[in-house]
């Protein structure tokens, strides 16, 4: 029998080792060559629940089937697309409508299928009619004869089987207003609680103690000890890939500067789910706040390409990556296309940063009074718009005293989000405050931002870069960086 081989004598050597060779597997699943994708797209279609439409619930729920049971690539429209738009789309991309309506705890479906080549040709809808069952079985019904392939048998874990459990769970799967979810919270729990084998409602609690993060912040726990993350790795347990629960797993990870776990949580799923788009958003954002900027533009670029002419904006934030990549052009563009989705206060403020970025301050000025109105929401990017307004009138104090503000509010959150502390220390710098814009760059770097090419390369930090705590922090954006490079290398994401 040999004897054990000895570890290396540095243990750090051993851990890094290991740590490459996990971010090469992770990269590795990646490259592996997925098959053609079906493509979905759902159209808003109602619900009738006692008065109340619950469409939206049953879209993220069918949505959900069909990404885990058919790896289907989901869009959501609105209307059915026009003639024209309809050209451009995949010939085979199959579009889904429904009708349901609540008798007692039973649901009453109607489903209707159509594929695009058979919408240009005017042909008629298949009509799939079910009588009013106890939901599971109802959605069971249909499920099993769309027309699709199905490749994963997940449903018992998708929807639960007590209808008095289902109903509540469209309730809350409909909720999209950050303020309704945290005051549901109670319920949200109790009902996951109630259903402990289903993934759906532990994808929706995490969701609702994300969303609680911005409005109530001391619900939910801090990093990997919250309750958020519990949430989403229940869900991901039930259902390995669950493609909600990565992804926004994903962004409270990144967001609470754990972007190696964030990666690798993403990679693991899309290994087993490769054309599921928001998965590459995720990469993307986690990507570009850790620096790893070729690979989040590779993961935005393959997603372009498996939604095709439906490619959209997301709208969780505006796409960074290009503007730490130098490409203003594209920043710009995409900037222009999330503006005609919507005009709020993030958004202006987008809109006023690149006036700025390209020199055009008075349209600054417009854009930074608009997303400063009262009402704006996001409240945080609606004070950073009053910031903004008080610099480009010549106000500085007024515009250091609403930044403070901002600065002790977010002090409370237990999601940092270093990207935005950096937002901070941009806006201090330009108000002349260099030893507070250099506090709050190294903040931004403790909560885990660490693009070094945006710290030496944005126009708005020229002050803080003169300060002489500059050169060790930049050293440690730089190093933290180069090991998560080491980790995911470029070159090994193949999407």
């Amino acid at each position: 029998m040999l004897p054990p081989r000895a570890l290396p004598r540095h243990p750090g050597i051993w851990i890094t080792a290991v740590a490459v060779l996990l971010g090469l597997l992770v990269f590795g699943a990646l490259g592996a060559r997925p098959q053609a994708p079906e493509h979905v797209l759902i159209l808003a279609s109602p619900l009738d629940s006692e008065g109340t439409d619950l469409g939206p619930g049953l879209e993220t729920l069918l949505s959900d089937v069909l990404e885990t049971m058919a790896d289907a690539t989901v869009t959501h429209l609105k209307d059915l697309p026009s003639g024209t738009s309809l050209r451009q789309l995949p010939p085979d991309a199959h579009l889904l409508r429904f009708q349901g309506r609540r008798q007692g705890d039973r649901l009453e479906l109607v489903l209707e299928w159509n594929t695009v080549t058979r919408l240009l040709q005017d042909r008629p809808w298949t009509r799939d009619v079910g009588p009013a069952r106890p939901p599971r079985e109802a959605l069971q019904d249909q499920v099993y004869r769309w027309p699709l392939v199905l490749r994963h048998n997940l449903l018992t874990r998708l929807v639960p089987a007590e209808p008095k459990t289902f109903w509540p769970l469209l309730e809350t799967l409909s909720i999209r207003d950050d303020q309704v979810a945290a005051d549901q919270l109670g319920r949200t729990q109790q009902l996951a609680e109630e259903v402990p084998g289903c993934a759906t409602a532990w994808t929706v609690l995490g969701d609702h103690l994300y969303r609680s993060l911005w409005v109530h912040p001391d619900l939910s726990g801090i990093g990997l000890n919250s309750r958020t993350h519990r949430a989403f790795q229940q869900a991901v347990d039930l259902v390995p890939g669950h493609p909600r629960a990565t992804f926004l797993g994903s962004l409270m990870l990144t967001d609470t500067g754990n972007q190696r776990l964030a990666i690798e949580s993403l990679g693991k799923a899309l290994h087993l789910r490769p054309n599921l788009p928001d998965l590459y958003l995720g990469m993307a954002y986690a990507g570009r706040t850790a620096g790893l900027l070729p690979m989040a533009r590779k993961a935005l670029d393959h997603r372009s390409r498996l939604l095709g002419a439906l490619a959209a904006p997301s709208s969780w934030f505006v796409e960074t990556t290009y503007l730490y990549q130098g490409d203003l052009q594209s920043f710009g563009q995409e900037l222009s296309r999330a503006a005609t989705l919507r005009q709020d206060a993030y958004i202006l403020f987008y809109k006023g940063y690149f006036a700025l970025l390209t020199g055009h301050p008075q349209d600054a000025l417009g854009f930074m009074r608009a997303g400063g109105e009262p009402g704006m929401a996001p409240a945080p990017f609606q004070q950073l718009c009053r910031v903004y307004q008080a610099l480009l009138e010549g106000r500085p104090e007024a515009g250091v005293a609403i930044l403070r503000n901002i600065d002790e509010v977010r002090g409370k959150l237990r999601i940092p989000d270093g990207e935005w502390t950096f937002k901070e220390a941009e806006a201090y710098a330009l108000l002349g405050n260099a030893e507070r814009g250099v506090d709050c760059a190294t903040r931004a770097f403790v909560q885990g931002f660490s693009c070094a090419a945006w710290y030496e390369a944005s126009p708005f930090l020229a002050k803080v870069r003169e300060h002489p705590r500059w050169p060790m922090l930049l050293r440690n954006v730089h190093e933290r960086q180069a090991v998560l490079e080491g980790s995911f290398p470029a070159g090994a994401f193949r999407p």
